[in-house]
């Protein structure tokens, strides 16, 4: 988009900045006018860059649904914040469960189907794509976006969770309830609280997990095994429970009035939290609500069946039939992140940007005579592009560098505070908007560009006063789109479940020189 500047002063922060035409700069692409009346040309505009480390961001489904990505297990990347991330969810109630069956047209109520436990476990679909099949003609899977070290096994604990998770704020009901990433939740007392059958229970993600072997038992006290699989047979995580305490508190009840309705059963047991514990491992994020398989508690229970046969005063053995009860998780989740300081900072005039951790970027753009000049001349602005470069020494492998950063602008408002609110080129010029993970051409990172030629040129015109700076973020889909179902919001949520961080070049032009943070302005004015 082309602007033209008036004379219309708009007093930017000056802070001294180095304004230089370097024919040597990377040329990132504009939409110039050059002919026989106009010339053109280019500023470079130098950013002040200031970290922004909030202590959590917003992680709960209240609003939105589901997030993106449930993630699960330790990452420990070196030069980023070291994330144990962990999920909290309500679980689903199973319409009419029950134990035995009566035949009914005897007059004493015999029982003619008797319901054995067999195994209690929480089930936990990994993120799968089926890429072929075995040898044996079984299906092949790649686990997506694992992160991490999955030669260390990851400690993991199920809790029963205390803590009600109600959707409207206890606060004030008219309004939605929200929970951070840090929010602390209380577990039942131990032991009883914890639902792990074995307490040392550890994992490490495998795209061959696609069954769960258990043994089936017989009324009549005969066993036999019996293998559970996914209808897709994808791989998925299974971590046994505790199961005589499973079956105190759920198949024990059925009848019991906790489980007649949603509300009274997710008053009567809150959820679970399962928690991942460690210092390094894998990361892996979870299939929470799967096409053929959902991440549930499942009861494992076989039915013994009898039948009385002609001329005949006796049961008798007639079959036996497998069968599950699965509570899902789902209602109120949350997704927790425990960080640690990364090992490794990073190097000096460089800065990092990381989702999950909050870690961000305040880009304040600084001003001189240059500026000045640009308004106080009938000059077209044709473009303005703010690049970043990527530090290629640390973030090596495009697949775990973010795949795309955003900008929005933290306003200030009449409450003394600041609101997050969405510049005007991520909406109007979305196609062009950018922030996209650029390439080199042996498929390395290189550097993130936004188009703000509008945010600009409204700044420079006078069709806007608002100063207040830019902040640099990892992007969250679809949470930071302005434009969700056709409605246009622009303020700015602080939803992230992108655990990928990535470390870019500051403005400081001695070190960084021509791959330093930098605004560049195309303009044009008649010759």
């Amino acid at each position: 988009m082309i602007r033209k500047i008036g004379a219309l002063g708009i007093s930017l922060l000056c802070l001294g900045a180095i304004i230089s035409c370097e024919k040597d700069f990377n040329d990132i692409g504009t939409n110039v006018v050059s002919n026989t009346k106009f010339e053109t040309g280019e500023i470079l505009l130098d950013v002040e860059i200031s970290p922004v480390d909030l202590e959590s961001v917003r992680a709960d489904n209240i609003a939105i649904g589901s997030l993106g990505e449930y993630w699960l297990g330790i990452y420990n990347s070196g030069n980023y914040k070291t994330i144990e991330a962990s999920i909290i969810s309500q679980l689903g109630l199973v319409t009419n469960p029950k134990t035995e069956d009566k035949k009914a047209a005897t007059a004493d109520g015999e029982i003619d189907s008797i319901y054995t436990l067999d195994k209690v476990i929480l089930k936990l679909p990994y993120t799968a794509t089926n890429i072929g099949t075995e040898s044996d003609g079984k299906p092949k899977f790649r686990l997506d976006s694992v992160l991490g070290n999955t030669d260390i096994a990851t400690s993991l604990k199920v809790y029963q969770n205390n803590t009600f998770l109600n959707r409207l704020d206890p606060g004030n009901p008219a309004n939605q309830n929200s929970f951070q990433s840090n929010q602390d939740y209380e577990n039942v007392p131990l032991p009883d609280g914890l639902l792990n059958e074995d307490i040392d229970f550890k994992f490490k993600p495998s795209p061959i997990d696609t069954m769960l072997v258990l043994t089936r038992n017989i009324s009549n006290g005969n066993t036999y095994k019996d293998t559970i699989k996914l209808e897709n047979k994808a791989p998925f995580l299974s971590i046994p429970l505790k199961m005589d305490h499973m079956k105190s508190l759920f198949w024990d009840k059925f009848k019991d009035d906790e489980f007649t309705t949603s509300e009274a059963f997710n008053n009567y047991f809150r959820g679970v939290i399962v928690k991942a514990e460690g210092s390094d491992g894998a990361m892996i994020p979870l299939n929470l609500l799967g096409t053929s398989a959902s991440a549930s508690i499942d009861f494992h229970y076989t039915i013994t069946t009898f039948e009385k046969k002609e001329d005949q005063t006796d049961l008798v053995l007639k079959d036996t039939l497998p069968n599950t009860y699965s509570f899902p998780l789902s209602g109120v989740r949350n997704s927790i992140y425990k960080m640690s300081t990364a090992t490794t900072p990073a190097p000096i005039n460089n800065f990092v940007i990381q989702g999950t951790a909050g870690t961000m970027a305040k880009i304040t753009v600084l001003d001189n005579t240059k500026l000045q000049e640009l308004r106080n001349n009938n000059w077209l602005i044709n473009d303005a592009s703010l690049s970043f470069y990527v530090n290629q020494s640390i973030n090596t492998d495009k697949n775990t560098t973010p795949q795309r950063l955003f900008i929005y602008q933290d306003k200030d408002n009449e409450n003394g505070g600041t609101t997050p609110t969405q510049l005007t080129d991520a909406y109007k010029e979305a196609a062009t908007f950018g922030g996209n993970l650029e390439l080199t051409e042996d498929d390395k990172p290189e550097k993130y560009t936004f188009k703000i030629t509008d945010y600009i040129s409204d700044l420079l015109d006078g069709t806007t006063s608002d100063v207040s700076p830019l902040i640099l973020k990892v992007y969250n889909n679809p949470t930071d789109n302005a434009v969700n179902n056709n409605t246009l919001d622009i303020n700015v949520k602080s939803y992230n479940w992108n655990p990928r961080g990535v470390t870019l070049l500051d403005a400081n032009e001695t070190a960084n020189g021509t791959r330093r943070a930098v605004l560049k302005i195309s303009y044009s004015k008649e010759k």
